[in-house]
């Protein structure tokens, strides 16, 4: 959380609204997926938080990059990612995508259907192969199993197929989706892995790569995460026993970079409506509240303005009424030009934001 002080200071000079990168938060949070998941590579996922001083601090700290897109991986390496740290994750792909990912470099490529090894095996022949396999999970937030990742049981017939087809597969991959709230999730995906491994082994095509996603949860400031320590504990175990000597990966995104950011912003407007305090701000679901829509984001306000809290509906600056950002904030009375903070704000944010009515992107500066 950026200090209030520091705050003013970065108000003075850039006005609001305003959002606050603190790269030391960064450098925390992936300092502490390596301790609790020691030997697995982190690779950042990319879309979460597209912005230079992100990206600059992966790539200070050895991290990898996850890239869905020929863009996010222009983006790493315009601020100097090295190629042979980027992965090329999406398992669905544009031939021109493929074109300009070959043309820049890219080796490896996933895949979870046979109509995109297809596509593989007639415009990267003898390619590197991933496997995403179907992780199904209900605690989670974003399920992303209904759209990406083949059954298991269909696992090995792809992977013969690829090799039919002249390519070479290499590993697996899965995502249990995001903010998963329980690790048992990657420890049955984990058990599941390593039985394909094992046929592919007794087949004589064996696999040296387990991806295993992102997905870690963030508190939000709600004290509803389980303790990350507590949360490592059962995947270290299970990696430790399944895979003690394949490489593993990770690919973390709002993770890395969901608490490492605060928006500042004003009160632009109030009006009462129903009996309800409506309060009227710079941003809005358009803008860096975008995850409001697309990630089911509850966001935590919080205001220097003293008083007894009061339930209130904070909205965004747009013309459409659809601009909610929260129906059940708890602030005291606030005045036109009050400022509010908004926290966690780093992960599926200014990532995800428009320009809709004109009104431009919420700037990103350093703490």
């Amino acid at each position: 959380m950026v200090e209030p002080r520091r705050f003013e200071e970065l108000i003075a000079k850039h006005g609001t609204p305003l959002l606050a990168l603190d790269r030391r938060r960064l450098r925390a949070n992936v300092e502490l997926l390596r301790r609790e998941l020691p030997g697995v590579e982190i690779y950042y996922a990319v879309k979460a938080n597209p912005h230079p001083i992100v990206l600059e601090t992966m790539r200070d700290m050895g991290c990898g990059f996850d890239v869905a897109s020929y863009d996010e991986l222009r983006t790493v390496l315009d601020s100097r990612g090295p190629l042979e740290r980027c992965l090329y994750t999406h398992p669905t792909k544009r031939p021109d995508e493929i074109e300009r990912m070959l043309a820049a470099g890219i080796k490896t490529w996933f895949f979870d259907n046979a109509s995109e090894l297809d596509k593989l095996a007639a415009m990267a022949p003898g390619s590197r192969v991933v496997l995403r396999v179907r992780a199904a999970n209900p605690d989670c937030v974003v399920d992303l199993s209904e759209k990406f990742g083949t059954a298991p049981d269909e696992a090995e017939g792809l992977l013969g197929l690829a090799i039919d087809k002249g390519l070479k597969p290499v590993g697996l991959a899965f995502h249990v989706g995001s903010q998963t709230s329980i690790p048992q999730p990657y420890v049955d995906m984990i058990t599941t892995a390593k039985r394909i491994f094992d046929h592919m082994q007794v087949r004589g095509h064996p696999l040296e790569l387990l991806d295993i996603g992102g997905g870690f949860p963030v508190d939000y400031g709600r004290g509803m995460v389980m303790d990350f320590e507590l949360f490592c504990a059962p995947i270290r175990a299970a990696l430790q026993t399944y895979f003690p000597s394949t490489r593993v990966i990770a690919e973390p995104g709002r993770f890395v970079v969901a608490d490492a950011a605060t928006l500042a912003l004003r009160v632009i407007s109030h009006a009462e409506r129903n009996g309800l305090m409506w309060y009227y701000v710079e941003d809005g679901v358009y803008g860096a509240f975008s995850g409001h829509v697309f990630d089911h984001a509850k966001y935590r306000f919080s205001t220097q303005v003293q008083g007894p809290p009061r339930p209130c509906i904070i909205a965004g600056p747009t013309c459409d009424s659809f601009d909610v950002i929260a129906r059940d904030a708890y602030l005291p009375e606030l005045a036109v030009g009050d400022l509010l903070f908004a926290h966690e704000m780093g992960a599926y944010t200014n990532a995800s934001a428009t320009t809709f009515n004109g009104i431009p992107l919420t700037p990103v500066v350093e703490v």
